[in-house]
């Protein structure tokens, strides 16, 4: 009975592992095609049975050094502009407000809201898509104020999310910045700077809780590395509106799907 529980639980341990690197994998290219990395390893690592906090945590520290390699990435081919940067900035402040007022939280809200808000967010990424797609000039520079003041509203706003719920810095930031005018790549290349930023505050922020688990983030961080490149090779030579589309829909599905888990208990 002692030797088939054991069995049991290095099953469950070897399963883990395998999940975390096919999760790894896939993040490595979202993050560095598209901007948005959250929205799929949160409701990916809660299926997985990581509590909502710990879930949080991992997600934040474990895409610190994906981000590293996918700025450097980026800025090969370009993709930045410093006022888009300056304007992501203050949701670097707003991240660290997120994180503590969403622990305090029960489990249960938590997930439901999670799933929640990863359908809205997976409908705007498709929204801001289709609004881009029909918008004929997209901006490469920023040089306006009121259109900076703008986008620190929206950052603001994204930071907090990130915190809270431990994804919307992508679809969230990225979403509206596009939906504002900003080329795509651009917003992506350029919010990668700041999100390195918001890892490290939000991640600390978690660590400090003790709410993080360690193997699973070293995992999802050097599985997600090994296809950074690919996924700037992607923002090159991919559909923007098919993939951004694809990205959005799949971003949705996940979160009925921790919305569905979180009800179970309720009926």
């Amino acid at each position: 009975m002692i030797q088939r529980d054991s069995n049991e639980v290095l099953e469950r341990s070897s399963l883990s592992i395998i999940g975390f690197i096919i999760i790894g994998l896939v993040g490595g290219i979202l993050l560095a095609s598209t901007g948005v990395i959250g929205p799929f390893l949160v409701p990916a690592l809660l299926l997985l049975g990581l509590p909502s906090a710990v879930t949080r945590g991992t997600v934040l520290v474990s895409e610190l050094l994906i981000t590293v390699v996918s700025i450097i990435g980026h800025k090969k081919v370009g993709n930045f502009d410093k006022h888009v940067i300056l304007a992501f900035l203050p949701g670097a402040l707003a991240v660290f407000l997120g994180a503590n007022v969403s622990v305090k939280l029960p489990e249960s809200f938590m997930k439901l809201t999670m799933g929640l808000f990863e359908m809205v967010i997976g409908i705007l990424l498709i929204y801001a898509t289709l609004n881009w797609m029909n918008t004929q000039r997209s901006m490469t520079r920023v040089d306006s104020v009121k259109t900076i003041v703008k986008l620190m509203f929206v950052a603001v706003l994204a930071g907090f999310a990130k915190g809270f719920f431990g994804v919307g810095w992508g679809p969230l930031g990225i979403g509206m910045f596009i939906l504002l005018g900003i080329d795509p790549r651009v917003a992506v290349g350029s919010s990668l700077v700041i999100r390195l930023l918001l890892d490290a505050v939000g991640g600390m922020t978690y660590a400090t809780m003790n709410l993080l688990d360690v193997n699973a983030v070293i995992i999802l961080a050097l599985a997600g590395c090994v296809t950074v490149p690919l996924g700037v090779k992607l923002t090159k030579v991919a559909s923007e509106k098919t993939f951004r589309i694809v990205l959005g829909a799949f971003i949705t599905l996940l979160g009925a799907l921790i919305v569905t888990e979180a009800m179970m208990p309720i009926y």
